[in-house]
């Protein structure tokens, strides 16, 4: 579903991923998990483009869902640089064990012998889905492609999960930091937030923005105002 000017909205299952382009560069925002690879690379052959050619892959943060699939885009896209905040990295590359991972972990001694082992089985999954990022991002950065891409940092669903706000068509890319209802950006479902005070400070960040319309990650495209 093409949304604006440069803007192309892709629906994979209950995710709506996000589509930039301008006529050196084709971004991807988030991969999806990696069983959708087809059903990805599909969507993007749909809406008129090739995934080999694709440039750069921004993710908003590293849960399962949305950073699953970037090791086989890039298997497709060799040339594609990946990204994310700084502080997400170290969960995305390896060095640290994912937020949510973590927190199941601490429980680890009162699971019985096979929820152990199916714990077990995930944090394995974990480890191999692990891959460098190109390039890491910072609160305020605007890239100079797409008609300009500022990196908002709103931490709250995880500890770097950053918004996208693409300058030329004034659309958020929420991914999993807030949500839309009635036309107005509301909070995530508290359930997935590890920081509802820092998640209340960033949806306040997201406010001040001029946003026309918004992307949210498991709840599509939403005009705004």
């Amino acid at each position: 579903m093409k949304i604006a000017n440069n803007v192309h909205m892709l629906k994979i299952d209950n995710y709506y991923l996000t589509l930039l382009w301008d006529e050196q560069n084709l971004v991807l925002v988030d991969a999806g998990l990696a069983e959708q690879h087809e059903a990805l690379v599909d969507a993007i052959k749909a809406a008129g483009f090739d995934p080999a050619k694709i440039t750069h892959i921004i993710y908003t943060h590293q849960d399962g869902d949305h950073v699953g699939g970037g090791p086989s885009i890039v298997s497709v896209a060799a040339n594609a640089q990946t990204m994310a905040h700084v502080d997400e990295a170290p969960y995305i590359d390896g060095r640290k064990t994912p937020t949510k991972l973590a927190t199941a972990l601490a429980n680890y001694d009162n699971l019985d012998d096979a929820e152990k082992a199916e714990m077990d089985k995930i944090v394995a999954k974990v480890k191999t889905r692990a891959f460098p990022l190109s390039k890491t991002l910072t609160d305020g950065e605007v890239l100079p492609i797409c008609g300009g891409i500022e990196i908002i940092h709103t931490p709250g669903h995880t500890p770097g999960h950053i918004c996208l706000f693409l300058q030329e068509s004034c659309i958020m890319v929420l991914g999993d930091a807030a949500s839309i209802e009635n036309g107005a950006l509301t909070g995530f479902n508290p359930q997935y937030i590890q920081d509802l005070e820092l998640a209340d400070k960033s949806i306040e960040k997201l406010r001040k923005y001029p946003m026309q319309g918004a992307v949210g990650y498991h709840s599509g495209f939403f005009k705004i105002g």
